[in-house]
């Protein structure tokens, strides 16, 4: 495995390799800040490009194949923390042969998220009570309640400050969302669920989007059978729309 150690040398690398075969999902500006901080290496032969980004707590991986021959170098067995891959499709044509292909290099399915969309939501005052996140807390926090793999959390060096949260008397989180810029996740204590924390939490963040004159088109993926959660923006006038995502872990 070698580190990438600049932009272009990735660059050149993907153009060696068709992306008919791919779960590649890595925006340029992220790769350079992955690279920056020394969190993305790959291992290449004639068959394909695997590239691995070192997230907290897992490996997430990212390959372009040549054919469905290829196979995960052997070094992965070595990791030491979960490796994900995620496959990215619409409903109505599922990726079949890429399933098979992760299935018969050991990895076993995980979770599936479907995403729901929503325009045009109404800014809000933030309510008393929601304050900002330390990158330490928002992660200490979102672990407790989810697999590493299930997050697809940026790694902490990445940490741009955009968490909000509510806190317990004694000064703890009782909730928290964090903003992935494509998608947030929200996790909120046992404690104090049912009571619209996630909600308020949500609407904070979509104050302050709004306030920063972004577009008023938002995305979230939810698990198919977290109920409150479709509940609480299908009343924030989300819909579900086509896309979905899965999640393999090895």
């Amino acid at each position: 495995m070698t580190i990438i150690i600049s932009y272009e040398e990735f660059a050149e690398l993907q153009k060696k390799y068709p992306r008919t075969k791919s779960n590649d999902f890595l925006m340029p500006a992220e790769i350079k800040k992955l690279i920056d901080f020394r969190k993305l290496s790959y291992f290449a032969d004639e068959n394909a490009l695997f590239c691995f980004v070192q997230r907290e707590g897992f490996s997430k991986l990212i390959f372009r194949l040549r054919d469905y021959c290829a196979t995960l170098p052997a070094f992965s067995e070595s990791f030491s923390t979960p490796i994900a891959a995620y496959l990215v499709y619409r409903e109505d044509k599922p990726p079949a042969e890429d399933e098979k292909w992760l299935l018969s290099q050991g990895f076993s399915h995980s979770l599936k998220l479907v995403r729901y969309t929503a325009h045009n939501i109404k800014s809000e005052r933030r309510e008393d009570g929601i304050s900002t996140a330390t990158a330490r807390e928002a992660y200490s926090m979102l672990f407790e309640f989810f697999g590493a793999e299930e997050m697809d959390l940026p790694c902490m060096e990445m940490y741009d400050g955009s968490a909000f949260c509510t806190r317990a008397d004694y000064g703890s989180l009782s909730g928290v969302i964090y903003d992935l810029g494509h998608t947030r996740i929200v996790a909120v204590s046992p404690a104090v669920r049912g009571q619209g924390l996630g909600g308020r939490l949500y609407s904070a963040f979509v104050s302050n989007a709004l306030e920063k004159g972004k577009n008023a088109v938002f995305s979230e993926w939810i698990r198919p059978d977290n109920f409150s959660s479709i509940a609480m923006f299908e009343k924030l006038g989300f819909v579900k729309d086509t896309l979905v995502t899965d999640c393999y872990v090895i």
